[in-house]
Formats: C-alpha cells, structure tokens, sequence
C-alpha cells in the first residue's frame, strides 16, 4: 500500500514535470513563432515603406522629364521587390504603376484608409481585400508633391509569400525546441537571429540600393529557404546595377550625340545666316562678291547635307547586325573605286599609284559597303595630301587576311591623337593635316562597316611623312572561292 501510494505519488510528479516540460515547450514554441511572424512582419512592412518613401522621390523626379524612364524604373523595382507598384490618387485613381484591381480600389476609397493618409500616416495592411480571394500584404505611404499630399503609394504582394518564410523558420524553431527547454530556446533564438540576419542585410542592402549604391551583395552562409533568397536577391541587384548602368549609359551617349551634333551644326549655320543677311542686306558691292558669298552659302549647305546623309548612314549601320554578304573579287572593286578619283587627284597633281596582285583576292562581304570604305579612305588621302605628290592604294595578302592600304603624303596625323581618329566627329587638328571640310564620321563608318566584316583596320602615321590607313579582310581560301562571279 505504501508502495503503490509512493509510486502514484512519483507517477504523478512524473507526469506533472512531463506536463511542465510540454506547457513549457509549447509555450516557448509560441513565444518563438510569434517573435518570427511579428519580426518578419515589422522588417517586411519597413522595407516596402522604406522602398515606397523612394518610389515617392523617384516620381516627383522623373514624372514631369522623362515618363518613360520612370516606368521602366518601377518596372525593375517592382520585380525586384516582387511586389506590385500602384501610384493613385486620394480618390483611388490610377497615377502610375501597376494598374489597380477593383478590390485595390475599394480599399483605396475607404474613409479610413483616405483619412490616414491624408492626414500623413503610413498604413499596413495584412488580409483579404474585399471582393478579393487572396491574402495580401500591403503597404501604402503618402504621395507628397511640393509638400502636399496628393494621392498615394501602394506596394502590395501576395502574403503567402511571407507565411512560407515565417513558416520555414517556425518549423526549425520546433525541432530545436524538442532538444529541451533551456536548450531549445537558446538554441532555436540562436537559430531565429541567424536566419532573420540575411533578411535585415537585405534591408540595410536594399536601402543602399535605393540610395544609388547599386550592385550590393549579400553573404550567403545557407543553401536553406534563407540561403536561396539571399541568393535571389545578389542576383537581382547584380541585374539592377546592369541595367541602371545600361540606362546611365545610353543616357550619356544621347547625351553626348546631341551635344557633338548641335557643335557640329552650329559653324555651317552661323555662315550661313552670316552671307544671308549680308546679301540681303545690300551689303554685298560687286557681282563678284555676291557670287563668292552665294558659292559659301552652298558649300556649308553641301557640308550640312554630308553631315545629315553621314548621321543617318551611321544609324542604319548601328541599327542592324549583317550585311547581305557574296563573294567578292577585291582586285576589281579596287579598280573601280579608285577610278572614281582621278579626275578630283589631277585637279590637285596627285599622282595615284595602284598595286593589284595577278592572283584574285576574294572575300566574303558586301560590295557596295566595301566601296563606301575605299571612297572615304581614298577621299580623305586626296584631300590631305599635298598638290604634287603622290596617293598610293596596294591590295594584298597577309597570313590569312586580304588587305587594303591606302597611303598618302601629307602632313600626317600626331602620335597622341591616333587613337582618337575613329570617334565621332573627332577631327585632328586643323592647322595640320585636316583642313575642317569633312563631317568627323567618316572613320567611325569605316571603323563599323570593317567590324562587320569581322576585320580590322588600322592607322599608322608620322609628321612630315604621311599616314596609311590598312584594312583587313578575312581570306576566302581553297575550294570555298570555286564558282566565284566576278
């Protein structure tokens, strides 16, 4: 009796520390998963207000300059924070972004939701819109313009997306738990802050992000749920950076172009209205003069049109990949190009020396865009050449290269500034071999066409002894030039 009364008594402490263990556990377990939901939540819902405070700065920048640029800006962000972006207005009008749902819209016109951020508060909101079937999370900060209020920014996503993490990380917390009381709450708070510190690395990187350090990376220390986000996210910032390099980029080169052309346009047309206004004005005393005057006007005419035909040919050049390409015989072509310039070469008593070799040189490409290079360079040697002295042209092979060299006498072109040659409307200096006549595109077209023909030219020079511009052309050799049409 005693016995049995004694081994209840243990049987029931036992089953009363059992029952504490357990009322424990399950309680830390609670404790736990509530500390996850609440910190996921809180870190959640501050980086979207963070990232809307900075969609609100990005739209009062670029929505009145460049529309364009701004949507596309939204449209990384948004895939970025995998979120939808909405701008409206307070009465739930779309602004920008995303287009709104109807039951986006009912939440936007509710009069609370209006009166919060009308008065200048930012609302969180978790749960089902009405009308809607699926949970979301929502994050909505005022639109402020010059200091008022006049709509505002919603970032919302689907809230399963963050019950899959929360869910994650509560499952880890269960099974540290069962370790032991102490030691699972040590352990599984341990675990929790190890795991939440990739997502608050994300915050501090996604707000250096948006300040402009684009391209930040995260340290992955997981292949887990975490690690595979972490992961997510360096490639999405690398992706960012890309892009917003790619953007600065084309913006700089726009930039660039319109600044060369405005400078470019700038000398024809002051000469232009200058003689204009002269005629006009009675200015002109002589027959002679008015013709002289009329004879500038229509060679900075001509100089405006090459610059226009130049452009445009450079943008056709740029806008696609290939030519339409045959075989063909360079000893010909070189021929009937050069032929072209006789007569402008004995109005200045230049003398144009040709070297074919007897055996045919072909080559896979586009004829007449292979004549638009030999022109400008046979061009450009004939007018910086000296009267009396001589151009010479050579065709030849070279390993596995066919080339063409066109070599001058003229003052040639400094050692400093052969690399810039191929820019556009890059010109050396005019008190030298360039005497201001030609566009400055001439290069970059050679440059382009000799590119997409997978070859390369050069340039070698030396004052007082001239210049020579090569150009290489892959060979066509052996039996792949049978058949071949002259």
């Amino acid at each position: 009796m005693e016995w049995s009364l004694r081994k209840s008594l243990i049987l029931k402490l036992w089953l009363t520390i059992v029952g504490l263990i357990l009322g424990v556990f399950l309680l830390s377990v609670l404790i736990q998963a509530q500390q996850i939901r609440t910190l996921i939540y809180n870190q959640q819902a501050k980086f979207y207000i963070y990232e809307a405070e900075e969609v609100v700065t990005i739209y009062n920048t670029y929505q009145d300059t460049d529309p364009t640029l701004l949507k596309e800006r939204f449209q990384i962000l948004g895939s970025f924070l995998n979120a939808d972006i909405v701008i409206a207005d307070l009465n739930g009008e779309h602004l920008a972004g995303q287009p709104i749902s109807a039951s986006l819209k009912r939440i936007l016109q509710e009069p609370g939701f209006k009166g919060k951020i009308a008065s200048g508060n930012n609302v969180v909101y978790s749960g089902i819109f009405p009308g809607g079937e699926i949970e979301m999370f929502l994050v909505a900060v005022p639109l402020r313009v010059q200091e008022q209020i006049l709509g505002t920014v919603v970032i919302c996503t689907p809230l399963s997306l963050i019950k899959q993490h929360v869910h994650s990380l509560l499952w880890i917390a269960f099974w540290g738990a069962l370790l032991g009381i102490i030691l699972a709450t040590i352990l599984s708070m341990f675990i929790s802050r190890k795991l939440i510190r990739p997502l608050v690395n994300m915050e501090e990187t996604a707000k250096n992000i948006a300040e402009g350090d684009f391209g930040r990376q995260i340290e992955v220390a997981s292949e887990d749920e975490v690690g595979r986000l972490a992961h997510s996210f360096n490639v999405m910032s690398a992706e960012l950076k890309a892009k917003i390099e790619a953007i600065e980029r084309y913006d700089r080169l726009r930039q660039e172009l319109l600044s060369d052309v405005s400078h470019e346009l700038r000398t024809p047309l002051t000469v232009i209205q200058g003689f204009s206004e002269a005629v006009l004005d009675g200015l002109v005393k002589s027959k002679e003069q008015e013709q002289h005057y009329l004879k500038l006007i229509i060679d900075e005419s001509e100089r405006l049109r090459r610059l226009v035909d130049d452009l445009l040919d450079l943008k056709a050049l740029e806008a696609v990949e290939t030519f339409e390409m045959d075989y063909v015989v360079l000893n010909k072509l070189v021929q009937i190009s050069v032929e072209r310039f006789k007569q402008l070469a004995e109005s200045r008593e230049i003398e144009l020396e040709i070297i074919l070799p007897e055996e045919p040189v072909t080559i896979w490409g586009n004829s007449d865009r292979l004549k638009q290079v030999l022109t400008n360079l046979v061009d450009n040697a004939i007018k910086h050449s000296e009267f009396g002295t001589k151009v010479r042209i050579q065709l030849g092979f070279e390993n596995d290269w066919a080339f063409i060299s066109v070599k001058d006498q003229g003052p040639g072109i400094p050692q400093e500034e052969l690399e810039n040659i191929w820019e556009r409307f890059y010109k050396v200096d005019k008190s030298r071999s360039r005497r201001g006549t030609g566009t400055g595109l001439g290069l970059s077209i050679v440059k382009k066409i000799i590119e997409m023909h997978k070859g390369k030219v050069l340039a070698r020079s030396r004052l007082g002894w001239g210049t020579v511009f090569t150009v290489y052309l892959p060979l066509i050799v052996g039996d792949e030039s049978q058949g071949i049409n002259e």
